[in-house]
């Protein structure tokens, strides 16, 4: 059974043909150009391109003169260039090679087709030309995958191969290049041509050709084999394990782990909340542990903090990413403490800038002295923190009191803001505390019901208020009628409307009062009852006088007689009147059958007025019916607290879009105002917090002085401990002669090996990629106290094994929901067949991509909730809900626009053709460019879902630039930019599918582009 190790080191290696460096199936548009394709038929331009690899001359000019189609050439050399260029933003590797010349055949199982030699090289495309720069004080390299490739099949041993090489170094010619590989047992037959071809030229090699040199040539990017394959044999050979390790790779075996005493004092050098101090305590005390750090929460300066802890009580620290910017932003955020760490980038490159570095801090810390009572004064610092705290955990305690609305005050404080007087809130607000029913409801109700309005439910109330309002009678139909019914109503109402006779009001003035009462009229009680208050209305004084003549006996029988006389006039009128009424609406009765009674009053009273308007809105009705029924179903499911919310955002508000803003509003300034009453009642529990300020105001002079003197003890954390180191060394003298060299420097991992016991004291914190810490530091347990993996969910869990064996415990931060492991810098072979013979931790450990999908199941965990990153808390609502369960705590907005949203969509008429949305590209120009010239010094991302769509737009930039003067300056200054030290430059920003959650991280200002497209 093969071991893990063994399983991890075969994808690292990538030797099973699906490596560009041991297999080139075909040159891709954005990996690699044929340089043989262009001297193919130039045989002096071949000469002078190779006098140019093999001699002092730096510079070649890549002539196109005799391509068919020296533009698409360009293109091409322009795609390799950016993509070379990008990669070194994301992973700090320039991986430009030169590659020539190629090996084509097999050897066993194993295809090769890939070049021998790499010159590492400089690009510079212009639109005329191209031009090639071999880099200075870089070696040349011969292909290691190649070459462990045909070791591995051949079971040879490499380990005294030099691979690299200075130029002066270099076996002279092609001849002796193999020669040299054939005394390791490497067997490549010579070409049997002497000029450089087409890389399509050669014959596909086949499974039992034999190894040989083809004269082609490509200029691309080549991921190298690294040196973490080196760190995989020997702790293969060695079998090497780690406590860490153990834990990760096989749970089972690990003991339980003797109970940890919490440290007194934590060592901040920046500002902390509550999730991030938890975290690092729990690093400081717990061992192993996963940080979840979603965007926004301060991941970045939470680790800062974990390396001062660390420092501060003299352990050492390493941390690994395998994205560049992640170690920039730690880096930097360090400040002045970054003299205490080292950041390689790239060791061969970088190595005499090191060595420097290595000598300025020694100079620096042997003429250092440690400051007194650091220490003690931290100490008393800390006690009165606690003490000041101690008192706002008792406000605390009152903040966390349940009202009777059913949120606490601090819930209450954070869900609200209050109603500016010059503001469109305060009317609201206003007519909000007059609103009886809404001011009557709990919270849990009604955010349910703002909610539900603001899902849909609001659409269908004004859906059907504004029916109601255009046509009264929609709320008259009687509900569930039979559409026989209906259909026989309709026809009725249309056939009596074409009825000539109009009811003449004039001659029966009594016809509408008895309209209005018809359906109670009962030839009695009633009847007199009606007549007596016509009459009353009809004759004023002789009624007044009746009433009078009450108070006034005598005169009572002459006013009876006189009102009687009058209701007998009226008796003849109104008995009249309600026979012809009663003729004029007999036809007319069918409509109870559909109408309610104030709804029937109100169409009798339309047909005797003959309101042609009032007609049609009834037949309209009857027309509409199941929409009608529809909506007042709907309406029929609303709660008594969403119709409330529902009516009061329609009685205030102008148009559709305001009743939704109206409602988004109520909540917060319903709770506005509890908090206002609440307040009132607790003014006895809240008597502490009129101290707040003071008590925050000393917290804060505490806690700035205690960052202070934690920088002062993190910078001379290991100052005695060095200088003791050197000065009690056997071996100082001779460490000291090898960091102050000025030429001849030995490789970094042999002086690691040396003098590794003086380095790690005079730079106790790290940052370097996996590679890398292959690259440079020996392969010891135990190294560092602590291993801290930055975006873990991004990095391949085989290229951290040796990392972790370096390291007594270790910290993994990352976000599972964000980008996993890419293999877009770096290809990844998966091992051979699924081993059913392993058991199941070491079967997890196979089937993992990412360390961070490993060690959740391994490890305890912390999370930083605190989100502080988008202004707009509209900007990261959709995945805390989507992606984090609301588990992310984000402050309210500070101010509430409609006019400035923070996501704008823009409508784009495009068309999709090979990939590319022109239009939408000009369109995104014409934004850059406006925002640009706004001059607001905001930073600007864009993300294109696909590689053909970021070079159009790259590309309709650069054309923009030479043909705009104005733009270009602006342009060229946005392009150069830097900020806190990182890039921020549009290269860096215009990014594809694969990094959209890393360029999410450099937005102040969103824009989302939308195209309406056919594909």
């Amino acid at each position: 059974m093969k071991s893990v190790y063994t399983h991890y080191k075969e994808r690292l290696i990538e030797i099973s043909g699906k490596s560009r460096s041991v297999y080139m199936r075909n040159l891709g548009k954005k990996i690699a150009y044929d340089i043989g394709k262009t001297l193919e038929k130039d045989l002096p331009a071949q000469v002078e391109f190779l006098k140019f690899l093999s001699s002092d001359k730096r510079e070649y000019d890549l002539q196109l003169k005799n391509s068919d189609n020296p533009e698409k050439e360009l293109t091409t050399l322009k795609a390799v260039a950016r993509e070379a260029e990008e990669v070194e933003k994301e992973t700090g590797r320039y991986e430009l090679f030169i590659g020539y010349p190629f090996v084509y055949g097999s050897v066993r199982d194993v295809i090769l087709k890939a070049p021998l030699l790499f010159y590492p090289a400089l690009l510079e495309v212009s639109d005329v030309g191209a031009k090639l720069t071999l880099k200075r004080n870089e070696s040349v390299r011969l292909n290691k995958a190649l070459i462990f490739a045909y070791a591995q099949a051949r079971n040879i041993n490499t380990e005294d191969l030099v691979t690299e090489f200075d130029t002066n170094a270099l076996p002279k010619d092609l001849n002796a290049v193999l020669s040299y590989l054939r005394s390791f047992g490497i067997k490549i037959q010579p070409p049997q041509h002497k000029y450089i071809y087409n890389f399509n030229k050669f014959p596909e090699p086949k499974s039992h050709d034999t190894p040989t040199i083809m004269r082609a040539c490509v200029i691309g990017r080549f991921s190298l084999a690294n040196s973490i394959y080196n760190d995989y044999s020997e702790l293969e050979r060695k079998k090497l394990t780690s406590p860490a390790l153990e834990e990760l790779l096989r749970p089972g075996k690990v003991g339980k782990e003797r109970p940890i005493i919490p440290d007194k004092n934590y060592y901040f050098i920046g500002d902390v909340d509550y999730s991030q101090r938890r975290v690092v305590e729990k690093v400081a005390n717990s061992g192993n542990v996963v940080i979840y750090g979603p965007p926004g929460t301060g991941k970045s300066q939470t680790i800062v903090n974990i390396i001062s802890d660390a420092i501060c009580k003299g352990k050492k620290v390493l941390v690994v990413s395998q994205k560049k910017a992640a170690l920039d932003v730690v880096y930097n955020r360090l400040g002045d403490l970054n003299e205490q760490a080292m950041f390689i980038v790239d060791p061969i490159k970088e190595r005499r800038s090191i060595y420097e570095q290595c000598l300025a801090r020694h100079n620096k810390v042997m003429e250092s002295a440690e400051s007194a009572h650091l220490l003690g004064r931290y100490d008393e610092i800390t006690d009165l923190i606690k003490t000041e705290t101690a008192k706002l955990e008792q406000i605390k305690e009152t903040l966390d009191v349940r009202s009777p609305f059913g949120l606490n005050l601090l819930e209450m404080y954070y869900n609200s803001y209050p109603p500016n007087n010059m503001s469109d809130d305060m009317p609201i607000y206003k007519r909000l505390l007059a609103d009886k029913k809404l001011m009557s409801v709990d919270y849990a109700t009604l955010k349910e019901s703002t909610e539900a309005c603001l899902g849909g439910k609001m659409d269908t109330y004004y859906k059907y208020v504004s029916k109601k309002r255009r046509n009264p009678f929609v709320a008259h139909l009687k509900p569930k009628l039979p559409l026989s019914l209906l259909s026989s109503a309709r026809s009725k109402l249309d056939n009596l409307r074409r009825r000539v006779d109009v009811f003449d009001e004039g001659s029966y003035p009594y016809a509408r009062h008895i309209l209005a009462h018809y359906d109670e009229l009962d030839g009695k009680t009633q009847d007199k009852l009606l007549v007596k208050m016509l009459s009353a209305s009809e004759y004023p004084q002789k009624y007044k006088f009746l009433r009078v003549s009450k108070i006034i006996f005598p005169l009572y029988p002459f006013a009876k007689v006189a009102m009687l006389r009058a209701e007998k006039k009226v008796w003849k009128k109104f008995l009249a009147t309600k026979r012809v009424v009663g003729e004029f609406i007999k036809d007319y009765v069918f409509l109870k059958e559909v109408l309610t009674d104030g709804g029937y009053s109100m169409a009798i009273n339309a047909l005797l007025e003959g309101n042609e308007t009032k007609i049609e809105n009834l037949q309209n009705a009857l027309t509409e019916y199941v929409s009608i029924s529809d909506l007042k179903s709907s309406i029929s499911n609303f709660s008594q607290s969403e119709l409330a919310v529902a009516s009061f955002a329609y009685a205030h508000g102008k148009d559709k879009n305001d009743y939704q803003e109206i409602v988004r509003k109520i909540l917060p300034l319903r709770i506005y105002n509890e908090i206002a009453k609440y307040e009132d009642t607790m003014k006895a529990e809240l008597s502490l917090s009129v101290d707040f300020e003071s008590i925050r105001s000393r917290i804060s002079a505490l806690l700035t002085e205690q960052k202070e003197l934690a920088r002062k003890i993190c910078a001379e954390a290991f100052i005695g401990t060095y200088q003791n180191a050197y000065r009690n060394g056997k071996n100082g003298k001779d460490y000291l002669y090898e960091i102050s060299k000025k030429q001849n420097y030995r490789p970094l991992r042999k002086v690691m090996e040396l003098y590794g016991e003086y380095l790690f004291n005079l730079f106790p914190c790290w940052l370097l990629s996996p590679e890398n810490v292959s690259t440079v530091l020996p392969l010891k347990k135990n190294v560092f106290d602590i291993v801290l993996f930055d975006e873990a969910s991004q990095v391949f869990i085989e290229s951290t094994i040796p990392s972790i064996f370096r390291g007594k415990n270790i910290v993994v931060a990352g976000d599972a929901k964000q980008l996993r492991p890419s293999a877009t810098f770096m290809r990844r072979y998966m091992g051979a067949e699924e081993d059913e013979s392993a058991d199941a931790s070491r079967q997890a450990a196979l089937e993992v991509e990412s360390l961070l999908d490993l060690a959740v199941a391994r490890f305890d965990s912390a999370n930083i909730t605190y989100h502080y990153r988008s202004a707009s808390r509209e900007l990261i609502d959709f995945s805390n809900k989507a992606f984090y369960d609301n588990r992310l705590h984000v402050s309210p907005n500070v101010t509430k626009s409609v006019k400035n949203k923070p996501i704008i969509r823009i409508k784009v008429d495009g068309r999709w053709s090979n990939r590319k949305n022109e239009v939408e590209a000009e369109q995104t120009v014409a934004l850059i460019r406006k925002l640009l010239r706004a001059g607001k010094g905001d930073t600007i991302g864009v993300i294109t879902f696909g590689n053909e769509q970021q070079n159009c737009i790259e590309d309709l930039l650069e054309k923009t630039a030479r043909n705009d003067p104005d733009f270009r300056a602006l342009y060229a200054e946005e392009v150069a930019r830097k900020q806190d030290g990182q890039d921020v430059d549009f290269s860096s920003r215009i990014s594809k599918t694969f990094r959209v959650t890393s360029a999410i991280s450099l937005f102040s200002a969103w824009v989302t582009l939308s195209e309406k497209t056919a594909r």
